[in-house]
């Protein structure tokens, strides 16, 4: 039974409890009730329709992603239909609540036909449980309480993940040209779906080496994902959520990105490599600015750093540069990195084929495909010609014998204006590399993912290694999606080995907060106020963040502290005027700066302005650990807490 069979069902049932809904009204708390749940369903429907929609598999863990990370640098434009049947949920669900409770708000039954009473409630708890969102929850619950131990334990991560390494296995080491194409996917190349719609990249393709069976694994369906399981051999996962694990509520404050795991960016750095990223779009979008900062990329530049050189700012889509002027900056780039004779990785990422109806770009000679009436056709058609002509640049250039290129989707298309068709044929992700030493074409049929890219594409940059979770396809050894019958099912077993490669760090030296830029160091990682951070009895940090969304803020800090155990101890940095909540002494004549307070909700706190660098000394937390808590104490603060949710 498919999510959306589960939700038409749903909805078929909560409507017949609405019908029956007068034979349980008893008074009218029960009315106002009854008024909560409608409101309450509409808008878990409306988030589950809204999430299908972008994605196309409802509530994945893309949208959970976003929902952790936020939303800033998104192309909103793109969006407007679907935004504003978001909000139309929204408004709706306020009138259809309002008038249920004026309907039957004076209509009571005192003595209500019981068998309909039980079949109005039934039907209620029956459509709330097989909501495909309640589902998704439930999943997420069985995760983090662990039911899939034994599957983690049986099939232990350690022994399928392999610590990246590179050994030279030739003198020659050319220059690496990747390009994200975005979600161009190889259902494209079908001519029985698609005739006649790729035709300048199918003739390459022959001519060199590309993958066939290239699946898509969980932690791997967006661009960030996609990227993150290409150079790093994992697929992204955010942290844990539970008590004992780092949390990821909001990481766009953070200031790296998987900073324990070693990726193939990492590896090629120390070789001596200069890797360059380039994008149409917003570096904050997902936190892909803090990717490629964090695994060593010198040279980062998306719209806003690439804007001031454009020769006509105002030609942009919603998404950022169409892709004629990315590929024409990009051009230029390459022939400067070739010429300065240092090893290069050059990084694209496309927008042009962006969900749900794509841009054509207007140096595009076949800007229509058959009738032109689908425009994210339209746009394929487009970048499959930019995307060939940008090779045949590189390659006409003086520097193309020394070049690989990789062409690869960053994950496979999502909800869009040919989804329809595309879920007729073997949807299977893009991956083609051409190297000019080749003296034939390789079709390879082997399977695969997005994690075996780096492993299989270093044998071409001159080296042997080893990359995470990733298998070199052009080897005899198979692949992990391979070897499992339910891969996802495992990969969703490791997650909480996985989630450690975002390090969170260890206190084992002073903090300081510093006043000029609102942040707090730990190790190697930088927090931005505010933040909470929960510490562990050695020290360890798991910290939690606002989450933000575009256009409203869902999630306080002190919601969090007020789940906190009355003996956990935190370091809650946040706006004077909720720091006060936990002591009364704190100077308001700031309003709006930041304050502190170190401690526990049942003992002693230290707190304090922000008003100047603040230290923290090590013996000063350690001695906070060993203090003594009241649950009595903690009851009482928790009480101020939730004094500021009422503000």
């Amino acid at each position: 039974m498919t999510m959306n069979m589960f939700l038409w069902s749903s909805v078929l049932l909560f409507l017949l409890s609405i019908f029956t809904s007068r034979n349980r009204t008893r008074n009218r708390r029960s009315v106002l009730l009854g008024a909560f749940i409608i409101f309450a369903y509409i808008i878990l429907s409306g988030f589950y329709i809204v999430s299908d929609y972008f994605t196309g598999e409802g509530i994945n863990d893309a949208v959970i992603y976003h929902l952790r990370y936020g939303l800033d640098g998104s192309g909103f434009g793109d969006y407007y239909l679907i935004i504003s049947i978001g909000f139309g949920f929204f408004i709706g669900s306020f009138i259809a609540s309002y008038f249920y409770y004026r309907l039957l708000k004076n209509d009571i039954f005192p003595q209500p036909n019981i068998i309909r009473r039980i079949i109005s409630t039934l039907c209620l708890l029956i459509s709330i449980a097989i909501h495909p969102t309640m589902i998704t929850i439930y999943n997420g619950i069985l995760k983090s309480i662990g039911f899939e131990n034994a599957l983690s334990l049986q099939n232990n991560f350690a022994d399928y993940y392999k610590t990246p390494n590179l050994q030279n296995a030739s003198e020659e080491h050319p220059n690496l040209v990747y390009i994200f194409a975005e979600s161009f996917e190889t259902t494209y190349f079908d001519e029985k779906l698609f005739p006649s719609l790729v035709t300048h990249l199918r003739g390459l393709r022959e001519q060199n080496t590309y993958f066939t069976d290239i699946r898509q694994v969980v932690g791997t369906s967006w661009t960030i994902a996609g990227m993150t399981s290409v150079l790093c051999g994992l697929p992204l996962v955010t942290p844990s959520a539970n008590a004992h694990s780092p949390q990821g509520n909001s990481m766009s404050k953070m200031s790296s990105f998987y900073s324990g795991a070693t990726c193939m960016s990492d590896l090629l750095h120390k070789e001596g490599y200069t890797l360059s990223y380039r994008s149409g779009s917003s570096l904050e979008f997902a936190g892909v600015d803090k990717l490629y900062r964090t695994h060593k990329f010198d040279d980062i530049k998306g719209i806003n750093e690439l804007k001031p050189n454009l020769k006509n700012p105002s030609y942009q889509n919603p998404w950022g540069l169409y892709d004629d002027t990315l590929f024409e900056i990009a051009f230029n780039d390459f022939k400067k990195l070739s010429a300065s004779k240092r090893k290069f990785g050059l990084f694209l990422s496309t927008m042009d084929t962006h969900h749900p109806y794509g841009h054509v770009s207007k140096s595009c000679k076949q800007k229509t495909y058959g009738d032109g009436g689908n425009s994210i056709l339209n746009s394929v058609a487009c970048s499959d010609e930019l995307i060939a002509r940008f090779i045949k640049q590189i390659q006409d250039s003086p520097y193309g014998k020394n070049t690989i290129i990789v062409v690869s989707s960053d994950h496979l298309a999502m909800h869009n204006m040919a989804i329809d068709t595309l879920m007729k044929g073997e949807r299977r992700d893009q991956l083609m590399i051409i190297d000019p030493r080749a003296q034939q074409g390789q079709k390879v049929e082997k399977t695969g993912s997005m994690l075996d890219v780096s492993a299989t594409l270093l044998p071409f940059l001159g080296y042997a290694g080893e990359m995470g979770l990733g298998r070199d396809l052009l080897s005899e050894e198979a692949s992990l999606v391979s070897q499992f019958e339910n891969f996802d099912k495992q990969l969703g077993a490791w997650t909480k080995d996985i989630s450690r490669f975002w390090e969170f760090p260890k206190i084992e030296q002073d903090l300081e907060l510093d006043r000029a830029k609102n942040t707090v160091q730990i190790g190697k990682t930088l927090y931005k106020f505010p933040i909470l951070l929960r510490l562990s009895e050695n020290l360890e940090v798991s910290p939690f963040f606002e989450v933000k969304l575009k256009f409203f803020e869902t999630t306080k800090l002190f919601g969090y502290l007020h789940d906190y155990h009355f003996n956990d101890t935190f370091l809650w940095v946040d706006k004077c005027t909720r720091i006060s909540a936990m002591d009364e002494n704190i100077k308001l004549n700031n309003k709006g700066k930041f304050c502190f307070a170190l401690g526990k909700l049942g003992s002693p706190l230290t707190t304090g302005n922000v008003d100047k660098n603040v230290t923290m000394t090590l013996d000063e937390m350690k001695v906070m650990l060993e203090q003594e808590a009241s649950e009595e104490l903690a009851n009482k603060r928790k009480e101020s807490l939730m004094s500021i949710q009422e503000k």
